[in-house]
Protein backbone atom coordinates (compact mmCIF):
# COMPACT_ATOMS: atom_id res chain seq x y z
CA UNK A 1 0.00 0.00 0.00
CA UNK A 2 2.73 2.48 0.74
CA UNK A 3 4.46 1.72 -2.51
CA UNK A 4 1.55 2.57 -4.36
CA UNK A 5 1.00 5.50 -2.41
CA UNK A 6 5.08 6.68 -3.02
CA UNK A 7 4.76 6.20 -6.71
CA UNK A 8 1.55 7.81 -6.99
CA UNK A 9 2.80 10.48 -5.36
CA UNK A 10 5.95 10.43 -7.48
CA UNK A 11 3.71 10.74 -10.80
CA UNK A 12 1.89 13.52 -9.30
CA UNK A 13 5.06 15.47 -8.26
CA UNK A 14 6.98 14.82 -11.60
CA UNK A 15 3.92 16.20 -13.35
CA UNK A 16 3.91 19.37 -11.09
CA UNK A 17 7.48 20.22 -12.30
CA UNK A 18 6.91 19.61 -15.64
CA UNK A 19 3.78 22.01 -15.44
CA UNK A 20 6.07 24.23 -13.49
CA UNK A 21 8.62 24.04 -15.93
CA UNK A 22 6.75 24.67 -19.21
CA UNK A 23 5.33 28.02 -17.47
CA UNK A 24 8.97 29.03 -17.09
CA UNK A 25 10.18 28.09 -20.56
CA UNK A 26 7.41 30.56 -22.12
CA UNK A 27 9.85 32.97 -21.06
CA UNK A 28 13.26 31.79 -20.08
CA UNK A 29 15.30 29.40 -22.50
CA UNK A 30 14.52 25.23 -21.64
CA UNK A 31 18.24 24.41 -21.45
CA UNK A 32 18.57 27.02 -18.87
CA UNK A 33 15.42 26.19 -17.09
CA UNK A 34 16.77 22.87 -16.60
CA UNK A 35 20.33 23.92 -15.60
CA UNK A 36 18.77 26.39 -12.87
CA UNK A 37 16.04 24.00 -11.83
CA UNK A 38 18.32 20.98 -11.15
CA UNK A 39 20.66 23.13 -9.29
CA UNK A 40 18.11 24.56 -6.71
CA UNK A 41 16.66 21.06 -6.65
CA UNK A 42 20.40 19.99 -5.98
CA UNK A 43 20.84 22.21 -3.06
CA UNK A 44 17.01 21.15 -1.70
CA UNK A 45 18.44 18.05 -1.43
CA UNK A 46 21.67 18.51 0.11
CA UNK A 47 19.39 20.15 2.82
CA UNK A 48 17.38 16.79 2.93
CA UNK A 49 20.48 14.57 3.28
CA UNK A 50 21.23 15.96 6.65
CA UNK A 51 17.78 14.29 7.80
CA UNK A 52 17.52 11.25 5.51
CA UNK A 53 21.25 10.64 5.12
CA UNK A 54 23.69 9.84 2.63
CA UNK A 55 26.17 7.22 1.70
CA UNK A 56 28.56 8.16 -1.34
CA UNK A 57 29.76 4.23 -1.57
CA UNK A 58 31.63 3.54 -4.72
CA UNK A 59 28.12 1.27 -6.09
CA UNK A 60 26.13 4.53 -4.96
CA UNK A 61 28.48 6.93 -6.84
CA UNK A 62 28.48 4.45 -10.35
CA UNK A 63 24.85 4.49 -10.26
CA UNK A 64 24.20 7.89 -9.68
CA UNK A 65 26.27 9.54 -11.71
CA UNK A 66 25.06 7.00 -14.31
CA UNK A 67 21.41 8.16 -13.75
CA UNK A 68 22.75 11.81 -13.74
CA UNK A 69 24.61 11.38 -17.55
CA UNK A 70 21.42 9.44 -18.73
CA UNK A 71 18.92 12.04 -17.06
CA UNK A 72 21.30 14.30 -19.06
CA UNK A 73 20.69 12.86 -22.52
CA UNK A 74 16.97 11.86 -22.09
CA UNK A 75 16.04 15.31 -21.35
CA UNK A 76 17.53 16.76 -23.92
CA UNK A 77 16.00 14.30 -26.35
CA UNK A 78 12.28 14.84 -24.73
CA UNK A 79 12.65 18.35 -25.34
CA UNK A 80 13.88 18.13 -28.77
CA UNK A 81 11.07 15.44 -29.63
CA UNK A 82 8.65 18.04 -28.03
CA UNK A 83 9.93 20.57 -30.51
CA UNK A 84 9.15 18.57 -33.73
CA UNK A 85 5.49 17.19 -32.08
CA UNK A 86 3.07 16.30 -32.30
CA UNK A 87 3.31 16.62 -28.38
CA UNK A 88 -0.08 14.55 -27.99
CA UNK A 89 1.19 11.57 -29.73
CA UNK A 90 5.27 11.91 -28.45
CA UNK A 91 4.64 12.81 -24.76
CA UNK A 92 2.21 9.87 -24.22
CA UNK A 93 4.69 7.63 -26.23
CA UNK A 94 7.75 8.26 -24.33
CA UNK A 95 5.98 7.99 -20.87
CA UNK A 96 4.83 4.34 -21.65
CA UNK A 97 8.72 3.37 -22.69
CA UNK A 98 9.76 5.01 -19.59
CA UNK A 99 7.65 2.56 -17.56
CA UNK A 100 7.89 -0.42 -20.07
CA UNK A 101 12.14 -0.51 -20.03
CA UNK A 102 12.22 -0.76 -16.17
CA UNK A 103 9.39 -3.26 -16.18
CA UNK A 104 11.03 -5.62 -18.35
CA UNK A 105 14.13 -5.54 -16.05
CA UNK A 106 11.89 -5.78 -12.91
CA UNK A 107 10.48 -8.98 -14.82
CA UNK A 108 14.12 -10.11 -15.32
CA UNK A 109 14.82 -9.94 -11.49
CA UNK A 110 11.96 -11.53 -10.39
CA UNK A 111 8.81 -9.76 -10.34
CA UNK A 112 5.63 -11.81 -11.13
CA UNK A 113 1.93 -10.71 -10.19
CA UNK A 114 -1.41 -12.26 -10.42
CA UNK A 115 -4.09 -11.69 -13.16
CA UNK A 116 -5.49 -8.84 -11.24
CA UNK A 117 -2.16 -7.35 -11.04
CA UNK A 118 -1.49 -7.44 -14.55
CA UNK A 119 -5.05 -6.25 -15.37
CA UNK A 120 -4.07 -3.44 -13.24
CA UNK A 121 -0.67 -3.04 -14.90
CA UNK A 122 -2.28 -2.90 -18.38
CA UNK A 123 -5.04 -0.38 -16.99
CA UNK A 124 -2.33 1.80 -15.68
CA UNK A 125 -0.48 1.50 -19.06
CA UNK A 126 -2.99 2.56 -21.04
CA UNK A 127 -4.49 5.79 -18.93
CA UNK A 128 -0.55 6.92 -19.15
CA UNK A 129 -1.07 7.57 -23.30
CA UNK A 130 -5.03 8.64 -22.92
CA UNK A 131 -3.94 10.89 -20.20
CA UNK A 132 -1.35 12.61 -22.26
CA UNK A 133 -3.03 12.51 -25.71
CA UNK A 134 -5.05 15.43 -26.82
CA UNK A 135 -7.28 14.46 -29.84
CA UNK A 136 -7.78 17.59 -32.35
CA UNK A 137 -7.85 17.89 -36.26
CA UNK A 138 -4.41 18.55 -36.22
CA UNK A 139 -3.17 14.81 -34.97
CA UNK A 140 -0.22 13.91 -37.55
CA UNK A 141 1.54 10.93 -36.74
CA UNK A 142 4.98 11.96 -35.58
CA UNK A 143 7.96 12.08 -38.79
CA UNK A 144 10.81 9.43 -38.22
CA UNK A 145 13.02 11.86 -36.22
CA UNK A 146 10.50 13.15 -33.42
CA UNK A 147 9.88 9.64 -32.85
CA UNK A 148 13.36 8.23 -32.55
CA UNK A 149 13.69 10.80 -30.06
CA UNK A 150 10.93 10.46 -28.22
CA UNK A 151 11.90 6.57 -28.21
CA UNK A 152 15.47 7.56 -26.59
CA UNK A 153 13.45 9.99 -24.32
CA UNK A 154 11.39 7.55 -22.78
CA UNK A 155 14.20 4.61 -23.05
CA UNK A 156 16.51 7.31 -21.09
CA UNK A 157 14.23 7.98 -18.06
CA UNK A 158 13.57 4.34 -17.56
CA UNK A 159 17.32 4.09 -17.48
CA UNK A 160 17.42 6.52 -14.91
CA UNK A 161 14.59 4.78 -13.01
CA UNK A 162 16.61 1.29 -13.53
CA UNK A 163 19.74 3.01 -12.03
CA UNK A 164 18.04 4.77 -8.67
CA UNK A 165 16.33 1.27 -8.42
CA UNK A 166 19.97 -0.25 -8.22
CA UNK A 167 21.69 1.81 -6.22
CA UNK A 168 22.39 0.19 -2.47
CA UNK A 169 19.38 0.53 -0.39
CA UNK A 170 21.93 1.78 2.23
CA UNK A 171 23.02 4.71 0.66
CA UNK A 172 20.14 7.57 1.34
CA UNK A 173 20.03 10.23 -0.67
CA UNK A 174 23.82 9.94 -2.41
CA UNK A 175 22.38 8.78 -6.10
CA UNK A 176 19.92 11.33 -6.60
CA UNK A 177 22.35 13.91 -4.83
CA UNK A 178 24.51 12.27 -7.59
CA UNK A 179 22.23 12.82 -10.66
CA UNK A 180 21.04 16.39 -9.25
CA UNK A 181 25.13 17.23 -9.67
CA UNK A 182 25.88 15.17 -12.57
CA UNK A 183 23.06 16.41 -14.82
CA UNK A 184 23.67 20.08 -13.08
CA UNK A 185 27.14 19.91 -14.27
CA UNK A 186 26.58 18.51 -18.12
CA UNK A 187 23.64 20.95 -18.43
CA UNK A 188 25.36 23.36 -16.97
CA UNK A 189 28.25 23.24 -19.98
CA UNK A 190 25.74 23.51 -22.33
CA UNK A 191 24.01 26.72 -20.98
CA UNK A 192 27.29 27.87 -20.89
CA UNK A 193 28.59 27.24 -24.15
CA UNK A 194 25.04 28.65 -25.34
CA UNK A 195 25.30 31.89 -23.86
CA UNK A 196 28.65 32.31 -25.06
CA UNK A 197 27.85 31.60 -28.69
CA UNK A 198 25.07 33.89 -28.60
CA UNK A 199 27.25 36.83 -26.62
CA UNK A 200 29.60 35.99 -30.20
CA UNK A 201 26.87 36.38 -32.54
CA UNK A 202 25.30 39.50 -30.96
CA UNK A 203 28.65 41.00 -31.31
CA UNK A 204 29.31 40.21 -34.49
CA UNK A 205 25.73 41.73 -35.82
CA UNK A 206 26.52 44.61 -33.82
CA UNK A 207 29.67 45.06 -35.88
CA UNK A 208 28.73 44.53 -39.34
CA UNK A 209 25.33 46.60 -38.69
CA UNK A 210 25.34 49.13 -35.89
CA UNK A 211 22.60 51.46 -36.91
CA UNK A 212 19.97 49.23 -36.44
CA UNK A 213 20.25 45.43 -34.68
CA UNK A 214 22.53 47.24 -32.32
CA UNK A 215 19.63 49.38 -30.65
CA UNK A 216 17.86 45.84 -31.05
CA UNK A 217 20.60 44.00 -29.38
CA UNK A 218 20.59 46.62 -26.42
CA UNK A 219 16.91 46.34 -26.23
CA UNK A 220 17.41 42.35 -26.16
CA UNK A 221 19.36 42.73 -23.39
CA UNK A 222 17.66 45.04 -21.04
CA UNK A 223 14.61 43.44 -21.17
CA UNK A 224 14.24 41.60 -17.88
CA UNK A 225 12.51 38.18 -17.22
CA UNK A 226 9.14 38.70 -14.97
CA UNK A 227 10.03 37.41 -11.37
CA UNK A 228 7.08 34.90 -11.74
CA UNK A 229 9.01 33.17 -14.19
CA UNK A 230 11.99 32.87 -12.04
CA UNK A 231 9.31 31.21 -9.13
CA UNK A 232 8.43 28.47 -11.14
CA UNK A 233 12.05 27.80 -12.17
CA UNK A 234 12.89 27.24 -8.23
CA UNK A 235 9.60 25.37 -7.98
CA UNK A 236 10.52 23.67 -10.96
CA UNK A 237 13.64 22.41 -8.91
CA UNK A 238 11.68 21.85 -5.57
CA UNK A 239 8.86 19.35 -7.26
CA UNK A 240 11.45 17.20 -9.70
CA UNK A 241 13.95 16.34 -6.65
CA UNK A 242 11.18 15.80 -3.88
CA UNK A 243 9.98 13.31 -6.80
CA UNK A 244 13.13 11.62 -6.78
CA UNK A 245 12.90 11.39 -3.62
CA UNK A 246 9.47 9.71 -3.64
CA UNK A 247 10.26 7.05 -6.28
CA UNK A 248 13.82 6.23 -4.67
CA UNK A 249 11.59 5.28 -1.54
CA UNK A 250 9.03 3.82 -3.19
CA UNK A 251 11.56 1.36 -5.73
CA UNK A 252 13.11 0.56 -1.69
CA UNK A 253 9.90 -0.72 -0.32
CA UNK A 254 8.61 -2.53 -3.26
CA UNK A 255 8.55 -4.14 -7.15
CA UNK A 256 10.78 -1.57 -9.84
CA UNK A 257 7.59 -2.51 -12.27
CA UNK A 258 5.01 -1.20 -10.04
CA UNK A 259 6.68 1.78 -9.38
CA UNK A 260 8.05 2.90 -12.71
CA UNK A 261 4.26 2.06 -14.22
CA UNK A 262 2.58 4.48 -11.46
CA UNK A 263 5.63 6.55 -12.27
CA UNK A 264 5.02 7.03 -15.72
CA UNK A 265 1.62 8.81 -14.91
CA UNK A 266 3.02 11.95 -14.28
CA UNK A 267 1.22 13.50 -17.55
CA UNK A 268 -1.98 13.49 -14.87
CA UNK A 269 0.22 15.78 -12.48
CA UNK A 270 0.69 18.56 -15.11
CA UNK A 271 -2.58 18.46 -16.40
CA UNK A 272 -4.58 18.56 -12.78
CA UNK A 273 -2.32 21.90 -12.22
CA UNK A 274 -3.37 22.70 -15.80
CA UNK A 275 -6.62 22.65 -15.01
CA UNK A 276 -6.55 24.63 -11.53
CA UNK A 277 -4.11 27.35 -12.52
CA UNK A 278 -5.13 27.64 -16.36
CA UNK A 279 -8.56 26.73 -16.50
CA UNK A 280 -7.91 24.27 -19.35
CA UNK A 281 -10.57 21.42 -20.40
CA UNK A 282 -10.17 17.71 -19.96
CA UNK A 283 -10.28 16.06 -23.23
CA UNK A 284 -12.88 13.17 -22.82
CA UNK A 285 -10.03 10.82 -23.61
CA UNK A 286 -8.40 12.51 -20.82
CA UNK A 287 -11.16 11.80 -18.64
CA UNK A 288 -11.38 7.88 -19.26
CA UNK A 289 -6.98 7.99 -18.58
CA UNK A 290 -7.60 9.70 -15.50
CA UNK A 291 -10.34 7.17 -14.56
CA UNK A 292 -8.30 4.24 -15.56
CA UNK A 293 -5.31 4.93 -13.30
CA UNK A 294 -7.44 5.67 -10.31
CA UNK A 295 -9.05 2.38 -11.23
CA UNK A 296 -5.76 0.49 -11.57
CA UNK A 297 -4.02 2.02 -9.18
CA UNK A 298 -6.80 0.75 -6.48
CA UNK A 299 -6.75 -2.73 -8.43
CA UNK A 300 -2.96 -2.87 -7.56
CA UNK A 301 -3.89 -2.39 -3.80
CA UNK A 302 -5.92 -5.33 -3.96
CA UNK A 303 -3.71 -7.48 -6.22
Amino acid sequence: MLTIALGFATSLVYGFADFFGAIASRRIKPVTVTFVSGTIGLAFLLFLSIFLGSDFSSEALFWGTAAGITSAVAMSALYASLAIGPISVVSPLSAVISAIVPSAVGFAQGDRFSGLGFAALAAILTAVFLVGFVPGQDVRLPSAKGLILGVIAGAGIGVVLICLDQAPADSGLAPVILLRGTAAAILGAVTLFTFVNGVRRNLGNSNSKPSSNSNSNSKTLREKVPAKFWYSVAVTGLFDSSANVFFILASRLGSLTVVSVLTALYPLGTIILARIFLKEKLARTQTVGVVLALSGSALLVIS
